[in-house]
């Protein structure tokens, strides 16, 4: 029963109104008898937002687009790992005091790393976006591949991964990390174990789309798509028709959020209770680029 003393939870981006946080984070309150609510708010004055979240004392945030890079300059603190990929997509209000957090990387890693071990791997990231960069900093932050290969037509973008990983992480060889245009992915199809997809090709409408075709998708290896709608992308389809072991992007969805859901409550999420409400949940529109 929402009361004087209910706890507000909230995400802000714009648009907004598809979100699944919501039904994720509620049913987990209510499971665990918090007296919280968690809704939802479609921001386009970032500035005014965040005075927002102090004065009404919002106990915690998730941050959507466009909001993830605007938003650090207004925060109090910001994790290790937020700072590395220069992207927020929690807040914690502690007493008015903002500090930032980023979950998108954990949900990310978590839910790679609950199917293989991702140390002395060689993986293929394809994409050089928002998603690409959480992907690729999480792998190097949780984990120490044997060779990260970040395919993308843009070669400023992809150059800028490869630069800020090697400056962020000072131990790496810069024969560690290549970079390259998709257009020869098939010379590293036989010699990688992981590929993932951050690209939004594949995603609805556009179903019938993949970033690789099936003559190109590597026969028995992971397959990541960071696509969330539909859950099984003409990517994942296509990894499954090679037997490789396939992840939809609704494991990453999950996991971001019961890092964020523990963050705030300081209480071990009941993350069968979130993902069957993350089941329920009319479909999102939009590629998982922060934590909503």
């Amino acid at each position: 029963m929402i009361d004087a003393a209910t706890k507000l939870y909230c995400i802000i981006g714009n648009p907004i109104k598809h979100s699944f946080s919501p039904a994720i984070h509620n049913a987990a309150f209510q499971k665990l008898g918090i007296n919280a609510v968690y809704t939802a708010f479609e921001v386009s004055d970032l500035r005014n937002a965040i005075a927002g979240i102090k004065a009404l004392g919002i106990s915690g945030a998730s941050v959507t687009i466009p909001h993830k890079v605007a938003i650090i300059p207004f925060l109090d603190e910001v994790s290790d790992i937020a700072g590395m990929i220069g992207s927020v997509n929690t807040i914690v209000n502690n007493n008015g005091k903002l500090a930032g957090a980023n979950t998108d990387a954990y949900g990310f890693y978590h839910s790679l790393s609950l199917e293989t071990i991702v140390d002395e791997k060689t993986i293929a990231v394809i994409g050089s976006g928002g998603s690409a960069r959480a992907a690729c900093f999480a792998l190097f932050y949780y984990a120490r591949p044997k060779k990260l290969i970040i395919l993308a037509r843009n070669a400023s973008s992809r150059e800028e991964i490869k630069n800020n990983l090697l400056q962020k992480f000072p131990g790496l060889d810069t024969s560690q990390i290549e970079t390259a245009d998709i257009s020869i992915w098939k010379i590293w199809k036989d010699k990688i174990d992981i590929v993932v997809n951050t690209t939004p090709i594949g995603m609805k409408p556009d179903v019938n789309s993949s970033p690789l075709d099936l003559e190109s998708m590597p026969e028995n290896r992971i397959a990541m798509d960071l696509i969330y709608n539909p859950a099984e992308t003409l990517f994942l389809k296509r990894a499954k028709d090679k037997k490789c072991v396939a992840i939809s992007g609704i494991e990453m969805l999950l996991h971001q959020g019961i890092q964020q859901f523990e963050i705030w409550t300081e209480e071990k999420a009941p993350v069968e209770v979130m993902r069957k409400a993350l089941k329920k949940s009319p479909p999102a529109p939009s590629l998982l680029q922060a934590g909503g």
